[in-house]
């Protein structure tokens, strides 16, 4: 039977319950990967990764679009992008589940010192054999055991760049903490039509409690409640209903609400809650400035005025293409909120710089 290097990559982070005699994770991990590397030649595994591009639409009948044109996909540029789209995600979960077995491999040349006789350092094997710096090569390495892990307890291969953030939590409140918030991150972002980053990885960490609770049921618990404040979710039921618009069903309607209630102790109003610009510096300025127009905006625009609109025959057309702008400048002010840099809470600073 022909080797399956895509069958052998699912496997490396399942586990046959028939076999499972509860050991380590992350040595059932390690002995699959072995049983992959004992396969035929590296030609065959690669070439079974480059064979899911046989899988993707042919480029000549890919309609090119113009830039602008802000048109509904049409059923076969739909059926296109969804089998792109699923070749695309097999493709990076193997160069990603790859990495580990890199970091499997250093770890093996690293204990026997395979490169005494070649090499002045493992810096410079490194180098050689995988073509990244001594940093990244230890990197790699030092996270591998919990990326392993990861994708045992989800099924999903996380990133260097996802590892690299819930390492911290790891080294703050253990093992179980961090994999509890990359599964509770990964489970509410799916909730919210997204996927999980390392900015939002990030963003849940410098918000989790200085101390974590020791039993394991109230310690996801904490980390759940961070992740739903983190990432908007909190309170999703008492949220307004969302629209029913098919065109609205991939977009998220809400930008996460961020953690404004902390400022505003005295339980002021929604224009209230932001002090005098005069006071504080420009920066702070611009963005309070920018936050009392968005909260006006959004007490303008309600539903009722978009069902209006939309029943207005005359003005259809037009319509279609503000509703879309919205959309877009709403996502793309998200995104750069987002992707800035986190600010700790008062609190969490307070505490940290205690000890």
């Amino acid at each position: 039977m022909a080797y399956d290097a895509g069958q052998a990559l699912d496997e490396l982070f399942e586990t046959d319950t028939e076999t499972d005699t509860g050991g380590d994770p992350e040595e059932l991990v390690i002995a699959q990967t072995e049983a992959i590397l004992d396969g035929p030649a590296l030609s065959d595994s690669v070439d079974e990764v480059l064979r899911l591009a046989q899988g993707l639409p042919s480029l000549e009948e890919v309609r090119e679009v113009p830039d602008g044109d802000l048109s509904e996909l049409t059923d076969l540029e739909q059926q296109q992008k969804e089998q792109t789209e699923r070749i695309m995600a097999t493709a990076v979960a193997a160069g990603n589940a790859a990495l580990w077995v890199v970091a499997q491999c250093l770890d093996r040349a690293a204990k026997g010192r395979w490169w005494r006789r070649t090499h002045s350092t493992l810096g410079a094997y490194c180098e050689e054999k995988i073509g990244r710096s001594p940093v990244y090569a230890r990197q790699l390495r030092s996270n591998a055991p919990l990326a392993l892990e990861t994708a045992q307890r989800t099924g999903t291969v996380p990133p260097p760049s996802h590892i690299k953030e819930t390492r911290k939590t790891e080294q703050l409140h253990g093992r179980e903490a961090a994999l509890s918030l990359y599964e509770i991150v990964l489970d509410i972002s799916a909730e919210l039509g997204e996927k999980p980053t390392a900015a939002s990885l990030a963003a849940v960490h410098v918000r989790l409690p200085a101390e974590l609770p020791a039993a394991t049921e109230q310690q996801r618990a904490a980390i759940e409640e961070t992740v739903r404040r983190t990432l908007g979710a909190e309170d999703a039921s008492n949220e307004a209903p969302t629209f029913d618009s098919e065109s609205n069903k991939d977009a998220s309607n809400e930008a996460p609400r961020r953690e404004a209630a902390a400022d505003a102790g005295s339980g002021a109003d929604d224009g209230d809650d932001i002090e005098d610009a005069e006071i504080v510096p420009e920066y702070m300025a611009t963005l309070q400035d920018a936050l009392k127009k968005l909260k006006a905006i959004d007490r303008a625009l309600t539903k009722a005025v978009f069902v209006a609109a939309a029943a207005e025959p005359a003005d259809g057309s037009d319509y279609a293409t503000v509703r879309e702008e919205i959309l877009k400048k709403a996502t793309a002010i998200r995104n750069k909120a987002l992707h800035a840099p986190m600010g700790r809470p008062i609190a969490v600073k307070d505490e940290q710089s205690a000890h």
